[in-house]
């Protein structure tokens, strides 16, 4: 995963570019949206302690991710419209989405995790792997772009705000609280597995834990 770093880094640059021109990332041409779809119900978790670290706490919810069907090889969460705000879809049912690509690769792409306005509070990003034989790794990592001041300030001409995360163990993330506010959230970064296969994201919040699944194909993105 590495040594695609800096290539990685790079289209994220380009794909930020189309963000600021005010256009939604939609992936790379000739990338196919996924065959099979559905929307993942939200779990209720217990509230949050008082008085205690957020990140803890968040910590030691376990990882309870969807289960695949006898012989389905993976079904990706829906994408739906984010209205107004850049980029303007993602997959998952809220407060988080998924967003930058309508198809993933294992190579590695840029990724962009949006957090609905309606929602400050904090989120603890996890990633797992579904079937296969749950080796392969996945990974959430940051890039330059989310401290870049002058893409933080163009985005908020979009409604968006772009944060930076703490990068957890096994390449997760942690978005802290922040005070309300009309506007969404926005981590920009690096999404790569070490191969093909079934992936998801576990989005743990205050009050509740969201599931977005994902496929990733071997290899590099089709060019475009």
């Amino acid at each position: 995963m590495t040594a695609a770093r800096g290539a990685i880094q790079f289209m994220a640059l380009v794909s930020l570019a189309a963000v600021l021109a005010g256009c939604a990332v939609f992936g790379f041409r000739g990338a196919a949206a996924p065959v099979h779809t559905q929307s993942f119900r939200s779990e209720s978790a217990a509230p949050l302690p008082n008085g205690v670290d957020p990140l803890a706490a968040l910590q030691q919810r376990p990882m309870r991710p969807p289960t695949l069907a006898p012989n389905e090889t993976c079904t990706a969460s829906t994408s739906v419209d984010l209205g107004a705000v850049a980029p303007n879809y993602g997959a998952g049912v809220g407060p988080a989405y998924l967003s930058g690509q309508i198809s993933w690769y294992a190579f590695g792409q840029v990724a962009i995790i949006m957090v609905d306005a309606h929602y400050s509070g904090p989120l603890l990003v996890r990633t797992f792997q579904l079937g296969g034989d749950g080796k392969s790794a996945v990974a959430l990592a940051s890039s330059s772009v989310s401290d870049n001041a002058n893409a933080a300030d163009k985005e908020r001409q979009h409604g968006v705000n772009v944060v930076s995360a703490v990068q957890t163990t096994g390449g997760g993330l942690y978005l802290g609280p922040v005070a309300p506010t009309s506007f969404w959230r926005a981590w920009f970064g690096d999404l790569a597995t070490d191969d093909a296969g079934c992936f998801g994201l576990q989005v743990d919040g205050d009050v509740f834990t969201e599931f977005i699944v994902f496929e990733v194909h071997a290899g590099n993105p089709p060019p475009g």
